[in-house]
């Protein structure tokens, strides 16, 4: 079994990513995932289709660590999981996708130390949001920053538009280590041989050490909320309430995502990144769900703005940025 840690930064797009890799290469995945929060949306999304009416249906199971941080090498439910992953399932490959607010350098000396003969590690993925990664870099410098060091291929996400010499550009501007592959195409565009490669590729023994941090500052605190049982009318409904969630009334609002039925029983998938809010249909759900993350969270209010149950909140936390995977 395979090892294939998919990191980024919170709405990057790192479902899309491995939904389009399961697609495009027919590989036997297991996806094991951690969402920041109770409720976890993608893993959700993941099981129930491709994320969008219509599309095939990833072929993959989902297994979700609810308890803990693997960002810990002494943590042993993450360390269980995986070899519990690999001798019974016993699956081509495991596709590690962290929350984004992990440091992915820290779970892959985790993994350095449970891998053995049945267990190999590939060069880390980390996906990077062409046009909002600038504002990650700026404000969670600690998470942004280890992601890049630990990657050994940076995908660019939300660039299906974007011209070979703005990829040089942003490639520049990243400053990205000796060896780091750093495609120049949207992955929608990649041959199978590029899938492939990116599946075939070893993490090096002696490459691609995540930097260590010098002493600094705590990270930013984010807070989160779920919501469960939430439904609007309809797509326009939600529109002024997405307006207020970004509107910083209720708080500064990082990621938030969701997805409702309608009163005509069609479903909704709804995405906010970075002050951006995507509205789209959604495969049929057991029920609507939301999760909000960011800084100084009213949560009574968003919960009178959106209704449902509220099934998790927390409050800010200072401190070392690894409450999260």
């Amino acid at each position: 079994m395979d090892i294939l840690l998919v990191s980024g930064f919170l709405g990057a797009g790192k479902t899309s990513f491995i939904k389009a890799m399961t697609r495009a290469t027919g590989r036997q995945f297991v996806v094991l995932e951690n969402e920041f929060g109770e409720l976890n949306l993608d893993g959700t999304l993941l099981q129930k289709g491709a994320g969008l009416a219509g599309e095939e249906k990833p072929q993959m199971q989902i297994w979700e660590l609810t308890e803990g941080c693997i960002c810990c090498s002494m943590n042993q439910d993450f360390s269980l999981s995986v070899v519990t992953i690999a001798n019974t399932l016993r699956p081509d490959y495991l596709l590690v996708e962290p929350s984004g607010v992990a440091l992915p350098g820290r779970i892959i000396r985790g993994l350095k130390k449970i891998s053995y003969e049945h267990i190999g590690l590939l060069a880390p993925v980390t996906i990077v949001d062409a046009g909002h990664f600038r504002a990650a870099r700026r404000d969670y410098p600690d998470y942004f920053s280890d992601q890049l060091a630990a990657a050994g291929w940076v995908v660019l996400s939300k660039s299906e538009r974007m011209t070979e010499d703005e990829f040089a550009q942003l490639e520049r501007e990243l400053a990205l280590g000796p060896g780091v592959a750093f495609p120049h195409e949207h992955y929608g565009k990649w041959p199978k041989r590029r899938w492939l490669e990116l599946l075939a590729r070893r993490l090096p023994d002696t490459g691609q050490a995540p930097i260590p941090h010098p002493a600094r500052a705590p990270a930013r605190a984010l807070s989160h909320m779920a919501l469960r049982g939430v439904a609007f009318a309809s797509p326009a409904s939600l529109i002024p309430r997405l307006d207020l969630l970004v509107s910083t009334v209720f708080g500064r609002v990082v990621r938030a995502k969701g997805f409702f039925q309608t009163a005509f029983g069609d479903w909704v998938r709804f995405d906010v990144v970075d002050g951006i809010y995507e509205i789209s249909s959604a495969p049929a759900m057991d029920e609507g769900q939301m999760v909000i993350i960011g800084e100084h969270l009213e949560q009574e209010g968003l919960h009178r703005l959106f209704g449902g149950e509220m099934v998790a909140g927390t409050e800010e936390v200072e401190g070392e940025p690894d409450a999260n995977w």
